[in-house]
């Protein structure tokens, strides 16, 4: 405890007396310094996270809202057909030429195991128009004179009966719509149709299925 004179009147008064016994004057009391430099330091924590808060990267806030907004965009899809061109540079020729490819596959025993696409061509070259099939794992069943009938539906409508031929080196993994009629007739149905499904026949396997997505067709 401590004396120290009032003041006011300078009578001797107690640091821990409320108020000067003699003339009444209250005595103002002080903190302790450690509770002063602790408030002190608190103040200058939050002063210091906040300038921190505020003086971030920009370039580091703006790779994070590109990348938001990247994970927030729909993906693309893919087209159904994927357009070719090649060149006959002895007969100065250009064919074009759109693929689509089966949505499904199917299994063939070996050595045509592991899972089999079917690929739908529809190919212009400036004098005729071919509609072409293949198969990449696998061998068609069909007759090198008579050619085969090969099933087409599309969309909800009636199942098609398609002659269909070899090409003219006998690959036994490609055939072809046997008539210009019947390939103009099927160039205005992908038109308009979403789906197709295409049933060959295929050596010690039978009859197959695949289906396609033919929305987005261009005639080539």
């Amino acid at each position: 405890m401590a004396i120290k004179p009032c003041k006011e009147c300078g009578n001797p008064v107690s640091d821990k007396a409320e108020a000067c016994p003699k003339c009444g004057l209250k005595n103002n009391k002080h903190l302790p310094r450690w509770i002063v430099w602790l408030v002190f330091i608190v103040l200058f924590v939050i002063l210091f996270k906040a300038c921190q808060f505020g003086s971030s990267d920009p370039d580091q806030k703006q790779n994070q809202n590109q990348q938001l907004e990247s994970n927030s965009q729909i993906p693309t899809p893919q087209e159904n057909w994927q357009n070719q061109e090649s060149s006959d540079e002895m007969r100065g020729t250009k064919s074009n030429t759109t693929v689509n490819i089966s949505t499904n596959e199917v299994d063939f025993g070996f050595p045509y195991n592991g899972g089999s696409k079917l690929g739908l061509m529809v190919r212009n070259n400036s004098k005729e128009k071919d509609i072409m099939i293949k198969i990449d794992k696998g061998q068609f069943i069909c007759g090198i004179v008579d050619g085969c009938e090969v099933n087409f539906k599309f969309d909800n409508g009636s199942v098609q009966s398609i002659s269909m031929i070899g090409s003219d080196s006998h690959d036994s993994d490609l055939l072809f719509v046997a008539h210009a009629k019947t390939v103009n007739s099927l160039i205005q149905k992908l038109k308009t149709a979403n789906k197709l499904t295409i049933e060959p026949k295929f050596y010690q396997e039978g009859a197959r299925q695949f289906n396609f997505n033919v929305q987005g067709f261009i005639e080539p």
